[in-house]
């Protein structure tokens, strides 16, 4: 009896039958544009996200914070993650990060077709942002260029349908060891 307790105990702490996290909420609609390293920017609209997992997280390529690690730690996490599995990296500073930009920033980081890289018009980036990820953003257009937008360090992982299943801390390895099973799970 006691080492089915043990590994009855061990079994689910571990995570190994935990389902998905449940739905939060199904994205609004958007119209943005995505480059990856070598490709053209595109249109990037909700519909495109459709039939396919994603993990999406918040940076801008002037960040003097934790863009840079977040990025390398997104770049380490696509190894981890299930075929087909996308990644969406949102710039927070549209102003500056031109799909141009965000193409060399993405080859600075070896990214894949699988990896695309967001910007579009301010206003759209920060509602999508704060009104369908409910992540913070926000802009001191007084700082200096490095450390003007303050955002969440935040991982969000996104179902087939568009629809939010978790945040995860993006500098946090054990978040991102429950990002990758949860990825899985769906």
């Amino acid at each position: 009896m006691f080492l089915s307790v043990v590994f009855y105990t061990a079994f689910f702490s571990l995570g190994a039958c935990r389902p998905a996290p449940p739905p939060q909420r199904e994205l609004p609609d958007f119209a943005l544009t995505a480059t990856s390293a070598g490709g053209a920017p595109r249109p990037l609209t909700r519909a495109d996200l459709r039939g396919r997992v994603w993990v999406a997280d918040f940076v801008f390529t002037r960040c003097a914070g934790p863009c840079p690690l977040l990025t390398a730690n997104m770049s380490a996490l696509r190894k981890r993650l299930p075929a087909g599995t996308g990644l969406l990296s949102f710039t927070v500073d549209p102003d500056h990060d031109t799909p141009a930009v965000l193409a060399g920033y993405a080859r600075q980081f070896d990214a894949g077709p699988q990896w695309l890289f967001v910007t579009g018009p301010k206003p759209a980036l920060t509602a999508l942002v704060r009104d369908g990820f409910l992540l913070p953003v926000v802009e001191d257009a007084k700082a200096a260029p490095g450390s003007r937008v303050t955002h969440s360090a935040k991982f969000v992982l996104l179902d087939a349908e568009s629809r939010v299943r978790g945040w995860y801390d993006g500098d946090d390895y054990e978040a991102l060891d429950r990002l990758v099973a949860d990825a899985r799970r769906l």
